[in-house]
């Protein structure tokens, strides 16, 4: 038989002498409970999209407008010390504007070009932030989109969280096996899912002042099933 956490499984398992449900194999006896598990981190790492648009009725002179402009962002952002393997272009967009049309019109010409070069900035250090956007736009870019907090690396918050996971479960085993009147067995097995690793995201138009990007919470689910004790 199997127990299932929850109030409906369990007043199931009660009235049902802890008949199987779920989908167990036929005869097997057990308690299947979920466990969670959550570890609450400050992000170490910050990516910032910065980048120039312009318009205009030659695609030349829009191009030249945005690979100046980008050119000087550059080196505004290399100045603060981003190597180069941390800096690498997202979007390179080129777009014709039609011409308005009139009523009756087959078709419409073009009437200029919109041109978008937008690069992702990986910083190291969350507080760089505000200087970044801050250089950015002082050298010309007037896109800054796509601000995400993370971690670099989010092995150690997941084992926290994955530990954290297995207690919670045994925990509910122990209260379901107390609640149907059986003894709770030995751990047969553990599943677990793919680890919640989030990623905190803030939208800007332009500048930015102070930036507080909090903490971030690493989640892990793990599904385990335990013997019932004859």
């Amino acid at each position: 038989m199997v127990v299932r956490s929850g109030m409906a499984l369990l007043a199931a398992a009660l009235l049902g002498g802890c008949a199987a449900t779920g989908a167990a194999p036929a005869g097997e006896r057990g308690i299947v409970v979920e466990g969670t598990g959550r570890v609450a981190s400050p992000p170490d790492t910050a990516l910032v999209e910065v980048g120039r648009e312009a318009r205009a009725a030659r695609l030349a002179d829009a191009t030249a407008d945005v690979d100046r402009t980008m050119t000087g962002v550059l080196a505004r952002v290399k100045a603060l010390g981003v190597p180069d393997a941390d800096v690498r272009t997202v979007a390179y967009d080129v777009t014709p504007i039609p011409e308005p049309r009139a009523a009756g019109d087959a078709g419409a010409g073009i009437a200029g070009y919109r041109v978008a070069n937008v690069m992702q900035v990986r910083l190291p250090d969350v507080r760089g932030v505000g200087r970044l956007v801050d250089a950015a736009v002082a050298a010309g870019a007037n896109v800054v989109r796509n601000v995400h907090f993370t971690l670099a690396d989010p092995s150690a918050a997941e084992a926290r969280a994955r530990a954290l996971a297995v207690q919670d479960a045994a925990a509910r085993a122990r209260q379901v096996a107390a609640a149907a009147g059986v003894g709770l067995g030995p751990l047969l097995s553990v599943r677990e899912s793919a680890p919640v690793r989030p990623v905190a995201r803030m939208t800007l138009a332009t500048t930015v002042g102070p930036v507080e990007p909090g903490l971030l919470e690493v989640t892990v689910r793990v599904e385990a099933r335990y013997a019932i004790a004859p």
